[in-house]
């Protein structure tokens, strides 16, 4: 239920005026006004419907369920604003609207993704990659500890079997299509490229000789940490506005977490490196916390800018480990 009293700009030499907006008008408010502050009481508005009233700036009272709002038509939105962090100083909260996508859609990103994880075993399929391939890119815990640092990398196109191929592709296009739209396809996968390699690193070098790994999954928990964490820089509140507001916010780390705790432990299979899903969880939040270089989302670095970086990184790998087979 939203309650609307409109205040009109005073016509010259005349008086203002105020009355209930028809209920088409209360529709059109609700819809296209931007609210440019918020109190959970009415007369927490007070300072600010006085210093609207002031200016001459029509404007709008509308209650929801955070409580009740001053909403100005959206070409005087920029202006009210002005008006509105003029009087901060009473503690009035401006609210901070959710971002929305600016990216990429990510398809492109998901067709690549997809051709990567599929190239070897295609290769295989048709006679044109040698069955050593795995040995010479498996993430191998002693053969890492003697210098072949490519085994961070490589292991990342390298799967068991079909199920587990099909499994990660499936993730892969799921969050290639959630990373291009918030945080834009190049970057994102840098990101998660360099995670998994870090996190690849430190699996395998705590591991025991005879330990070996292949996979993506470790890439695939690193995105969503890189997911989580750069949704939040994206504008979060230091003070969020109650629980829903934070939980808004905070809602894709928690799902990234929920899929580690549900998926990413093995239910007691052995075959399922836990290891490796906890430290690509870990390093995608770390490194995306720690990484001082966040481009805009609808930039083209972030978009398309960064991609030589990721598939470089995996390419020489490759190279590298084919060149020491």
């Amino acid at each position: 239920m939203v309650s609307h009293h409109p205040h009109r700009r005073p016509a010259a030499g005349g008086h203002g005026s105020a009355g209930a907006w028809p209920e088409a008008g209360a529709q059109s408010l609700e819809e296209s006004w931007v609210s440019v502050a918020q109190g959970g009481r009415i007369d927490q508005l007070q300072v600010v419907r006085l210093a609207l009233e002031a200016q001459g700036i029509a404007y709008g009272i509308a209650r929801d369920e955070h409580g009740w709002r001053v909403v100005v038509p959206p070409g005087l939105a920029v202006v009210a604003q002005r008006e509105v962090q003029g009087v901060l100083g009473e503690g009035l909260p401006v609210p901070k609207g959710l971002p929305k996508p600016q990216g990429d859609r990510g398809w492109g990103a998901a067709l690549l993704v997809l051709a990567l994880l599929w190239l070897l075993p295609g290769l295989a399929g048709l006679g044109l990659a040698p069955l050593a391939v795995t040995d010479w890119g498996v993430g191998d815990a002693a053969a890492l500890r003697d210098g072949d640092l490519w085994r961070v990398l490589t292991p990342l196109l390298l799967h068991g079997d079909v199920p587990h191929l099909l499994g990660n592709s499936l993730m892969a296009v799921l969050m290639a299509c959630t990373l291009g739209p918030w945080l834009g396809s190049a970057y994102a996968w840098t990101v998660v490229v360099l995670a998994a390699g870090l996190a690849n690193g430190a699996n395998l070098m705590l591991a025991g000789d005879g330990f070996r790994s292949l996979g993506a999954s470790t890439a695939l928990f690193a995105a969503f940490g890189v997911f989580g964490v750069g949704r939040l820089q994206q504008g979060a509140p230091l003070r969020p506005q109650g629980l829903l507001e934070a939980l808004r916010w905070t809602a894709p780390l928690g799902a990234g977490l929920a899929w580690l705790l549900l998926f990413g432990l093995g239910g007691g299979e052995e075959r399922v490196d836990v290891g490796a899903h906890l430290w690509g969880f870990a390093a995608g939040v770390l490194l995306t916390l720690g990484n001082p270089f966040r481009p805009a989302p609808a930039g083209p670095a972030a978009r398309w800018g960064l991609a030589p970086i990721p598939l470089g990184l995996l390419a020489g790998a490759w190279l590298w480990a084919v060149l020491a087979a």
